[in-house]
């Protein structure tokens, strides 16, 4: 079945939901980019068809979709996992080969759920904070959050076979170079990890451990064997 038929049968399902959790016929029409005709017939169940109704048939799935109109109710469309995306995953997830392959689908979309969601919750607490380094803390966990689901969305991407990861198209060398600037990133924060105001300490440690990560990713793509330096 063609993708554009699971972005018709997920919008209807998404309107739906909308217009049950209580946006107007409008709004819904406008964030979705259809006519309020259009989402007046999705409401009513005249315009979906059978595959609508299986997408609501499942649980899983649902949960997704109904996190996605959470994420939409809080800010717009904004950080929100795209429409074109969410139907790729349940066409994946419907048509994949193995149960194995459809949970590790369903399984990443629940992450990109959460991910969304603690992003949008942690971007409220740090609006509310008064205190700058508690700001500071909330918005790191809110922008991590942001970056989780993105990367879980580029999985999803790779998995699904839209995207292809063969080529790094960068050498040896130059990976080292980035790898030897980030763990002497590293070891410069030293010096800052005594700090004596426990919030200072968490933040600076946050850092250190976002630098550790960066080398052991570097890392891992030198492992990859990447092109061989260029002859000059």
């Amino acid at each position: 079945m063609t993708l554009d038929r699971y972005i018709s049968a997920v919008r209807a399902v998404v309107a739906k939901e909308m217009v049950r959790r209580g946006f107007s016929v409008n709004e819904a029409a406008r964030l979705l980019g259809v006519t309020a005709a259009a989402v007046s017939l999705y409401a009513s169940g005249k315009r979906g068809g059978e595959l609508a109704a299986k997408v609501e048939s499942d649980e899983r799935i649902m949960s997704i979709i109904r996190s996605y109109v959470d994420a939409i109710a809080e800010g717009g469309r904004s950080g929100v996992l795209d429409l074109t995306d969410l139907a790729q995953a349940v066409k994946s997830a419907f048509e994949a080969p193995s149960r194995a392959k459809a949970d590790v689908t369903l399984l990443i979309m629940e992450r990109i759920k959460l991910e969304q969601e603690t992003a949008v919750r942690s971007m409220a607490l740090a609006y509310r904070s008064a205190n700058p380094l508690a700001r500071s803390l909330f918005m790191q966990i809110a922008m991590d959050s942001m970056r989780h689901a993105e990367i879980l969305t580029t999985i999803l991407d790779y998995l699904a076979g839209r995207i292809k990861a063969d080529e790094i198209a960068l050498t040896e060398e130059e990976l080292r170079a980035v790898s030897e600037e980030e763990r002497g990133m590293r070891e410069s924060l030293a010096a800052l990890s005594g700090a004596e105001d426990p919030l200072v300490r968490a933040l600076i440690k946050s850092i250190e451990f976002d630098e550790l990560k960066h080398y052991e990713l570097v890392k891992a793509l030198i492992a990859v064997k990447p092109k061989r330096p260029r002859s000059s």
